[in-house]
C-alpha cells in the first residue's frame, strides 16, 4: 500500500462522497473591503431538487420583501454543474450524497472556513457536520438537519404503560443500555402475544405494563416495522459501529487494511443488534419470522410506514425524512412522534475512537445534513457579498430565523436553547422565533463527539421538565414533536454523525446490502453464518482499498 501522503491523490475515484483532492484556498479580501450590496444587485439561489423548491421560494420571497434586495430561487436543468460553471451564480444547494465529488473537482466549492465573510459562522458547525474531504476547512453550510434512530408514537407508550409514566419511560429508553433495551423488546413482544401486568426495568427504574391491550396498543402485532428491500436502516446502525472505532469520516476514508481487519469483534455486536430487530418483526396480521415469511411477504418501504401508522409496530428504524410519508399514510400521525437511539451491545474495551464511550453511543441518535448551501468561487465580488448577506440573515438575524422556521420547520446547525429565567416552562415547537437573540448564536463547536450523557439536563417537548424556574426556548421553531426531539438531542450533544457515507461508494449495495439480503432469508443465524457475514464485510472493504492501491475517501 502506498504511503498516506499519496492517499489524497485518489480520493475522487474511490467514493461517491469524495471530493477529488483539496481545493486551493483563495485569499479573500478582508470583510471590510468587500463591496456593499445595493438594491440593484440580484442574487439567484440555484438548486435541482423539486422537493426543496417550495421552501427555497418561500425563503427568497421573504428575504426580498424584508430587505428590498432582489433574490430568487431557480430550479436548474439536468446539467446542474455545467450550468453553474457557465453562469455567474454565486450560491447553490448541493446534495451531499451525490454531487460533491464532481463539484469539488470542477472547482465550484469555496472553503468557507477560510473565507473572511463566512469563517466566523462556520466555526459554529460541529466537526461531524462539516463538509470537507480531509478534516480541513468546510465547503458548505448545513441547510437542515435530519435525525435517525427508532421512531415511535408516544401515545403507544401511554397505551402500554399509562400516560402518567410516558415521560419517564421515554427518557429511560433514550439513555438505557443495549441489555436493558433488549429486555424491553422481549417483554414487549411477550405482552403483545399475551397481555399481562408484567414488569420491566430500564436504568434501574421499574415499569409495569397495563393489564390489557387497549387504545392504540390493541393493534400491535410486533415490535419493529422493517423493510426487507433496503439496507438503509442497517446503515444507520452501522454508524454506531464506525463511531466506536473512528473519530471522523476522514479516518474511515483513509483507514488502512489493518484497521478494517480489526473490526471483527464490533461487527459481531452489530450482528447481535440486527438479530434483535429481525427476531421481533411486526406483520400485518401478527408477529412474523425472519426468513421466507419476511422476504416473501412484500415488506417494502411503504409497508413498513403503514405498519407504524396503523399501530401494528412499536418502533420504526428510520429518519425524520420519512415524516412526510407518515403523514400521507395517516393524517395527523406525526403530531406525537418521538425518537430514541439505536442500541449497540458494545463494551468500553471495544471502543477506540477518541472521546467516545458506550454510554455516549447508546444515548445518541444519528444526525446528518443531506443538503448544503455552497458558494461559487467563480462569482464576482458583488454577488459573493450578496450571498454572504443572505446567509447571515438566514441563520443569524431574527427575521431570517423566523423565515427559516416557517419554510423548513426543521433544525438548523446553529439551533440552541435560549435561557430566559421564566418559570415552569419547556421548549416550544411553534412560534418560538420571538425569543431574544443569544450573545453567541452558534452552538459550542467540538472537533469530536461529546462523551457526556446530558439527557437529564433541560428538556425538549419530548422530555420531562427537569429545571423548574428556568424557561428554555429554542432559537428556531420546529414543526412537531419528532423534530423537537431531534433538536433536543442536538442541543445537548447527544448525537453522532452519519458515518456510513464515508464507506466506499458501492459498499452499501455490493457488500452490505447483498450480504444482509441473504441473512433476511435465514430464520436462524448460526455462529458460522455470523462469522461468514463479518468476513465478507471486512474483505469487501479491503478489496476496495486495494482496488486503487489506496484507502477509500
Amino acid at each position: 500500500m502506498k504511503i498516506k501522503k499519496l492517499l489524497s491523490l485518489f480520493l475522487a475515484a474511490a467514493l461517491v462522497l469524495s471530493f477529488g483532492g483539496c481545493m486551493k484556498r483563495e485569499e479573500n479580501p478582508d470583510e471590510e473591503n468587500l463591496p456593499e450590496v445595493t438594491e440593484e444587485d440580484e442574487l439567484v439561489l440555484y438548486h435541482n431538487n423539486t422537493e426543496l423548491a417550495p421552501m427555497l421560494m418561500a425563503l427568497t420571497e421573504k428575504y426580498s420583501s424584508e430587505t428590498g434586495k432582489k433574490l430568487s430561487a431557480k430550479l436548474a436543468g439536468n446539467d446542474f454543474m455545467g450550468e453553474m460553471q457557465s453562469s455567474s451564480g454565486a450560491i447553490y444547494v448541493v446534495d451531499s450524497h451525490a454531487d460533491l465529488s464532481n463539484w469539488h473537482s470542477g472547482g465550484l466549492f469555496t472553503d468557507l472556513m477560510n473565507h473572511s465573510g463566512f469563517s466566523e459562522m462556520l466555526q459554529g458547525v460541529p466537526a461531524g457536520l462539516q463538509l470537507n474531504p480531509d478534516g480541513i476547512g468546510s465547503y458548505g453550510i448545513p441547510l437542515a438537519l435530519e435525525g435517525f434512530g427508532y421512531i415511535f408514537d408516544r401515545e403507544m407508550i401511554s397505551a402500554l404503560f399509562g400516560e402518567e409514566n410516558t415521560n419517564e419511560i421515554v427518557e429511560d429508553l433514550r439513555s438505557c443500555s443495549f441489555t436493558d433495551f433488549e429486555s424491553f423488546v422481549a417483554a414487549a413482544d411477550s405482552y403483545i402475544a399475551s397481555p399481562s401486568e408484567a414488569k420491566i426495568t430500564l436504568n434501574g427504574n421499574e415499569y409495569t405494563f397495563l393489564p390489557e391491550k387497549t387504545g392504540k396498543a390493541a393493534m400491535l402485532t410486533g415490535v419493529f416495522a422493517l423493510n426487507s428491500e433496503s439496507s438503509r436502516a442497517s446503515e444507520h446502525l452501522l454508524s454506531y459501529v464506525l463511531a466506536s472505532k473512528f473519530k471522523s469520516r476522514y479516518e474511515i476514508m483513509t483507514a488502512p487494511e489493518e484497521a478494517v481487519a480489526g473490526l471483527d469483534k464490533i461487527l459481531s455486536s452489530y450482528m447481535e443488534a440486527l438479530d434483535l430487530q429481525t427476531s421481533h418483526i411486526a406483520g400485518a396480521e401478527g408477529n412474523i419470522s425472519r426468513g421466507d415469511e419476511f422476504i416473501g411477504g412484500d415488506y417494502n418501504y411503504s409497508t413498513s410506514i403503514d405498519l407504524l401508522t396503523r399501530g401494528n409496530a412499536l418502533f420504526y428504524p428510520g429518519g425524520t425524512s420519512d415524516a412526510a410519508d407518515f403523514e400521507k399514510s395517516a393524517e395527523g400521525f406525526s403530531e406525537n412522534l418521538d425518537i430514541i437511539p439505536m442500541k449497540l451491545p458494545v463494551s468500553e474495551d471495544e471502543i477506540t475512537a477518541s472521546g467516545m464511550t458506550a454510554e455516549k453511543l447508546n444515548s445518541s441518535i444519528v444526525i446528518s445534513s443531506r443538503y448544503y448551501i455552497a458558494v461559487n468561487p467563480k462569482a464576482d465580488e458583488n454577488s459573493s457579498a450578496a450571498a454572504r448577506e443572505f446567509i447571515n440573515w438566514l441563520y443569524n438575524e431574527e427575521s431570517g430565523r423566523k423565515a427559516y422556521s416557517e419554510a423548513f420547520k426543521a433544525v438548523p446547525f446553529n439551533f440552541e436553547y435560549l435561557m430566559t429565567g421564566q418559570e415552569n416552562s419547556v421548549p416550544e415547537t411553534e412560534n418560538s422565533s420571538e425569543a431574544p437573540e443569544p450573545e453567541n448564536p452558534s452552538p459550542e463547536n467540538s472537533s469530536e463527539p461529546s462523551s457526556e450523557n446530558s439527557a437529564s439536563e433541560g428538556t425538549g417537548k419530548s422530555g420531562t421538565e427537569q429545571n423548574p424556574g428556568i424557561e428554555t426556548r429554542p432559537s428556531h421553531s420546529v414543526s412537531n414533536s419528532l423534530m423537537a426531539a431531534v433538536a433536543d438531542y442536538y442541543a445537548k450533544g447527544n448525537w453522532i454523525p452519519d458515518m456510513s457515507f464515508a464507506l466506499p461508494g458501492d459498499f452499501s449495495e455490493k457488500v452490505l446490502g447483498k450480504n444482509l439480503g441473504d441473512f433476511w432469508g435465514m430464520e436462524n443465524w448460526a455462529e458460522a453464518d455470523r462469522k461468514n457475514f463479518i468476513e465478507k464485510f471486512i474483505e469487501g472493504w479491503r478489496e476496495r482499498i486495494n482496488k486503487e492501491n489506496t484507502a477509500v475517501g
